[in-house]
């Protein structure tokens, strides 16, 4: 049996996310920028808890998303930093909401909204292409769906893939179709 020694946490040492290494490019494999779910259990919220919770949650948790669940725990949607931010929020007080009264059901992205990608298409794909064709279609997220199973498998996040490689990649959903189709004669 090897010895092992534990010591004290220096005061230099400091903790590190995924966005602080460098070896990614836009070439490499799209299977790198998967948060996989079999390998890494997801950030969950319920569809109850307050908007302003939410925020705190996923500025706290340096998170881009969030899954949500409903009291049954089966999967409803996608909670995004964006979707509880200032701007979303006065929208929704504008309209007519109150801000206290404001929930992650409110405000997320629902199921059926989500887009998603076979996992058997990322094997041999490139980053560069996963965001290309998240781009066209003007989603920032792309469920991983292991369709042979029918499990969610993971998600590619755009903002996720664009810290970790150090660039910018905005993603705006097409005001129209015509929109889109000058987006993807352009690239």
């Amino acid at each position: 049996m090897k010895k092992l020694d534990l010591a004290p946490l220096q005061d230099l040492d400091k903790l590190v996310f995924p966005e602080e290494f460098h070896e990614l490019s836009l070439d490499s494999p799209a299977l790198k920028f998967v948060t996989d779910f079999k390998k890494h259990h997801p950030a969950v919220l319920t569809a109850s808890v307050s908007a302003l919770d939410a925020a705190q949650v996923l500025r706290t948790g340096h998170l881009a998303w969030v899954l949500v669940m409903d009291h049954r725990g089966d999967f409803i949607g996608l909670l995004t930093a964006e979707d509880v931010s200032y701007q979303r929020v006065m929208q929704r007080v504008a309209a007519g909401h109150v801000r206290g009264d404001l929930t992650v059901g409110d405000l997320m992205q629902r199921r059926n909204q989500l887009q998603q990608m076979k996992l058997g298409q990322l094997q041999g794909a490139k980053i560069r292409d996963v965001l290309l064709a998240m781009r066209q279609s003007g989603q920032r997220h792309c469920l991983v769906v292991d369709t042979d199973n029918h499990h969610v498998r993971g998600v590619i996040s755009a903002e996720d893939v664009s810290a970790r490689l150090h660039l910018d990649f905005p993603i705006d959903r097409p005001a129209n179709m015509a929109a889109m189709v000058r987006e993807v004669a352009v690239h």
